[in-house]
């Protein structure tokens, strides 16, 4: 006879590493795009967790205001809004300057071609923070087709597996 399984038994998240990922991520910025933030909102425990986990390897959890005001938005009341800035704020080290991005912008928007007249200003100013910044940090997102692997190099990935399926974040760097 078949065991039943108890829903509570069942682990409704998980944040799944690959072997490489601590190791690639170590003594770097990791610029962390809105969906992390979303996730993490969402799945408070578990991205504590892993954001501690990040911190104590020595990686600088960085966003930039482009990313705030993206997460922040949509609020549907004054304490969500604190709450969700708060949130951010805890997690974050410092919020990296998106000003004088303008030229790597452009840099971006010539090697994207056509396909940059989708992107949000807030995914070019993520690029042109990469660009800005070179090897010394890395971005996670799970937005992976706003960084295509011609133009940012993909060198980890992280999936998050809960209730809903699998999310897949991809770890992207300029080079």
């Amino acid at each position: 006879m078949k065991k039943k399984t108890n829903i509570s038994e069942i682990k409704k998240m998980e944040i799944i590493l690959p072997p490489d990922f601590l190791s690639i991520t170590s003594n770097k910025h990791l610029l962390l795009d809105t969906s992390v933030f979303i996730d993490g909102f969402a799945h408070p425990s578990e991205f504590a967790r892993f954001f501690n986990r990040l911190k104590a390897n020595n990686t600088t959890l960085v966003t930039i205001s482009s990313v705030l005001s993206e997460f922040l938005k949509g609020s549907t009341t004054e304490a969500i809004f604190n709450k969700k800035k708060e949130f951010v704020e805890d997690i974050v080290e410092t919020t990296l300057p998106d000003i004088n991005l303008q030229d790597n912008v452009e840099i971006l928007i010539k090697k994207y071609g056509i396909e940059s007249k989708d992107l949000s200003i807030t995914d070019l100013y993520l690029g042109a923070t990469l660009v800005k910044y070179g090897r010394n940090i890395c971005l996670l997102t799970r937005d992976l087709s706003d960084f295509p692997t011609n133009i940012f190099k993909r060198v980890t990935f992280l999936n998050l597996a809960h209730t809903k399926g699998i999310f897949t974040f991809g770890v992207y760097c300029y080079v």
